[in-house]
């Protein structure tokens, strides 16, 4: 198993203001960070039109942490693809590939914010004939290792029929995510495919190394915050018809539950039990400071790493 780290989104944010450059900045120096700390990835992460300059254009971005260092592998988690053309992704991929052999991968969603699909000029109805259409195409046009960000069986499904590999929202439960790569594996099956091994399996996870309760509450504090924040993206925003109120409170809960917080050895027994070949520790949270941020990728290398003596398996 891997272990990786995201989602870096390069958001000035209300709580924690910085310039855009910084955010840049900080991307290049984290990336160098877990680099020298023998962390395997680092993950982006993109929307648009939102107030915090969360990131709309991934491949610059991946390309400068790719310039900046030398082994670590960098993705996309996630692109997405129905607001791009698909041959102008194939050739940004085939440029970084080709810049830095087998250090990038590609992560692609479908996106679900009308306002996004608005900016484009795309109508979000066509959402998922345009993200079949651009996966498609992209498999003749780019060898890049791709993922696909999925939150229901049948997305887990369209997936593994193409030989794509799966990126796990971390908000899931245990049994949620071992659901979704039954189903992605089973279709993978179906698919008669050419290869041995199925796809590989991502798990994004929201996870931090702790010492005390104290410092577990605190962390935990920071997940719910960050979902707070990355809720006004979608939930109760841009006409989605969910009601914001009276389902946030629950929703922070779940998520909660779903936090690996802990010692190095209790996130790598949890981690053990799943089936999956990367976890993307979920660490890029709004509230932290930038030392506690700094902190948590050096034990992540140090202490969480060691731990998956197997690098490209299982524990």
């Amino acid at each position: 198993m891997d272990i990786g780290i995201g989602l870096w989104c390069l958001q000035s944010t209300a709580t924690s203001p910085r310039s855009f450059g910084q955010a840049y900045q900080d991307l290049i120096s984290d990336a160098q960070l877990a680099e020298a700390n023998g962390i395997h990835s680092l993950w982006l992460s993109e929307h648009h039109g939102y107030y915090d300059g969360y990131c709309p254009a991934l491949m610059p971005a991946a390309g400068a942490a790719l310039a900046a260092t030398e082994d670590i592998q960098i993705g996309t988690g996630v692109l997405l693809l129905p607001l791009h053309e698909p041959q102008r992704v194939a050739n940004a991929a085939n440029l970084l590939n080709e810049q830095s052999p087998n250090r990038f991968h590609l992560g692609l969603g479908m996106g679900y914010r009308p306002i996004e699909f608005e900016i484009k000029q795309q109508n979000i109805s066509q959402r998922l004939q345009l993200m079949n259409a651009g996966l498609d195409a992209l498999k003749s046009q780019t060898q890049t290792p791709t993922w696909v960000g999925i939150s229901s069986e049948k997305a887990a499904e369209r997936a593994g029929r193409r030989g794509l590999g799966l990126f796990i929202s971390g908000a899931f439960s245990k049994e949620v995510v071992n659901t979704l790569i039954q189903a992605h594996r089973a279709a993978w099956e179906k698919s008669d495919p050419s290869e041995d091994s199925p796809p590989p399996v991502g798990l994004l996870r929201n996870l931090w190394i702790v010492d005390s309760e104290k410092e577990r509450r605190q962390a935990l504090d920071w997940v719910r915050s960050s979902y707070l924040v990355y809720a006004g993206l979608g939930w109760g925003a841009d006409n989605t018809g969910v009601d914001f109120v009276s389902q946030i409170e629950t929703s922070m809960d779940e998520v909660e539950k779903s936090a690996t917080v802990g010692s190095a050895e209790q996130i790598a027994e949890e981690l053990d039990g799943y089936d999956v070949d990367l976890v993307v520790c979920r660490i890029g949270y709004d509230q932290p400071p930038r030392a506690a941020l700094t902190e948590v990728i050096e034990r992540i290398g140090r202490e969480l790493t060691p731990l998956f003596d197997n690098p490209g398996g299982k524990q």
